[in-house]
């Protein structure tokens, strides 16, 4: 008797395990024809490095063309990519303001609100009026004891030629997904982070879609071996899910790793040589001191013109003198103290030497 019960429970342990050999081999071979289905719609992204001249556009490492900045709606309907899934857009460098910022250690929590403080200190722009992205380079040097301050490199970019993007994309039926900065000719994108205003799409129905494919697949394929033993499915379900967590984790750290390696790879790349126009934005906030404020900034041509408020006039005056980028140097107009802020109003003109165009 003995016998036959341990004979008739190995024949049922032999059959659990060829129903769900059978099952877990069908859910296999549907996953893979679905892959296949859906490999032009789950692909690399299409990104557009949307240039203030010229507009290119690829997938992944592969070129698909470039065109003029204004002919850009119609140069992607001609390249049949009007029904990509994905866009994302690369602002480069001639169009981005980057610059390393030195900043606590205690600040490196938020991030997120103490720079949006330090953009109008290092930059001609208000922090409502731009968008920013920023990577930690790594801790300052620093003789005192204590945590070593960061040094944060922060780009930014004004709102007005996103919008401007954004609107030519529109034109061609794109939406784009995401934007990315930057900072420098050959550096790494930083990807801005979210913003209500940034105009950028919610995902598609393509991926709901897909995502109830699968369900469904799943579904028939469970139905159709109505004598699979449940409490063993159970069990492979309690599995998968317990080692889901490790895997995101190691996927997880391995974007961490790639992270890092970009940002030493950008770190190498930072003096790269700029557009001349971007170059004199850059050093003239690199002159303007701790305390002053400029108040307007005209370039036309290779003539500037700055006017804004300082405790010293004179003193940037020769720091712009001192600089070979600029010759030239001469106040415009009167130097005025201002009543509010005691501070003296200038207005200073300069040339931009070596500008090129």
């Amino acid at each position: 008797m003995n016998s036959l019960s341990e004979g008739s429970s190995d024949g049922m342990r032999v059959q659990a395990a060829r129903a769900l050999r059978w099952w877990i081999g069908e859910l296999r071979a549907a996953g893979a024809d679905l892959s296949r289905r859906a490999g032009p719609l789950a692909g690399s992204p299409l990104v557009v490095e949307a240039g203030e001249v010229e507009w290119r556009f690829r997938r992944g490492t592969k070129r698909l063309g470039s065109c003029p900045a204004d002919s850009a709606a119609a140069a992607i309907r001609n390249l049949n990519i009007a029904a990509a899934r994905g866009v994302m857009v690369e602002i480069p460098s001639e169009r981005v303001l980057s610059k390393a910022v030195a900043l606590p250690a205690e600040a490196r929590g938020r991030l997120d609100r103490v720079l949006g403080f330090e953009i109008s200190r290092h930059f001609p722009f208000a922090a409502e009026r731009v968008f920013f992205a920023h990577h930690i380079l790594g801790g300052a040097a620093d003789a005192m004891p204590g945590p070593a301050p960061l040094s944060v490199e922060l780009a930014v970019v004004p709102r007005e030629i996103v919008f401007e993007i954004a609107d030519r994309l529109a034109a061609a039926g794109l939406r784009p997904g995401a934007f990315a900065l930057v900072p420098a000719p050959g550096a790494a994108p930083l990807l801005l982070p979210a913003d209500p205003l940034l105009p950028v799409g919610r995902p598609g129905a393509a991926a709901c879609g897909l995502r109830i494919a699968v369900a469904v697949l799943a579904l028939a394929a469970a139905i159709s071996w109505p004598v699979a033993q449940q409490v063993r499915l159970a069990a492979v379900d309690r599995e998968i899910a317990a080692l889901k967590p490790a895997a995101e984790a190691v996927l997880r750290a391995r974007a961490e790793r790639r992270r890092e390696a970009e940002q030493q790879t950008a770190m190498l790349r930072l003096r790269a040589a700029r557009p001349p126009l971007v170059g004199a934005l850059d050093m003239l906030t690199r002159v303007v001191p701790d305390g002053s404020w400029l108040i307007s900034l005209s370039i036309a041509g290779h003539d500037v013109v700055v006017d804004g408020l300082a405790p010293s006039a004179a003193a940037i005056a020769l720091e712009l003198q001192r600089n070979p980028s600029f010759s030239g140097i001469s106040f415009r107009s009167p130097i005025a103290r201002d009543g509010g802020t005691g501070l003296e109003h200038f207005q200073l003109g300069a040339r931009l030497v070596g500008s090129g165009k």
